[in-house]
């Protein structure tokens, strides 16, 4: 019994990284893909970080919700880019996080892109963004693509 014991631990950590893995996965498998564009308020720079940081033309204009923490989804515009599709103030199916102030939604997780080594140079310089976004039932999202609309 004692042997057993000192696996219990380890295993159910391995197993628990696992299955967030996995959930970061399932977020594509399961979720719709949304095209956003996007703006650069902060060119990308090698000497601060790997990261550029972006706006969304989509979330700004004046919203029927207070000012705080509210639960938003998505659907395809005519332009073929994600829009807003609901706002709310109390959580619902399928809601993402969002901060409203401002006239301006924030979704944190959608405010910073991790730029791969592959990406620099089609970036460098660059201020408007195409980013592809998979959003989940759940309201997950996993930003995976972005492309230069210049």
């Amino acid at each position: 019994m004692k042997r057993f014991s000192v696996w219990v631990i380890p295993v159910a950590q391995v197993l628990i990284a696992l299955v967030f893995v996995v959930l970061v996965y399932a977020i594509s498998w399961v979720g719709e893909t949304y095209t956003f564009k996007g703006s650069s308020f902060e060119p990308y720079d090698p000497y601060f970080g790997d990261s550029i940081y972006l706006e969304y033309d989509a979330f700004k204009g004046r919203q029927d919700v207070e000012t705080g923490t509210v639960y938003v989804s998505f659907k395809e515009g005519e332009e073929g880019y994600a829009v807003i599709d609901r706002i709310e103030s109390k959580p619902f199916f399928g809601g993402i996080r969002a901060n409203y102030y401002d006239r301006l939604l924030y979704i944190e997780e959608m405010g910073s892109y991790r730029v791969s080594q592959d990406e620099i140079d089609a970036i460098k310089g660059k201020q408007s963004f195409t980013v592809q976004v998979d959003v989940s039932p759940w309201g997950m999202l996993r930003m995976y693509e972005i492309e230069s609309n210049e």
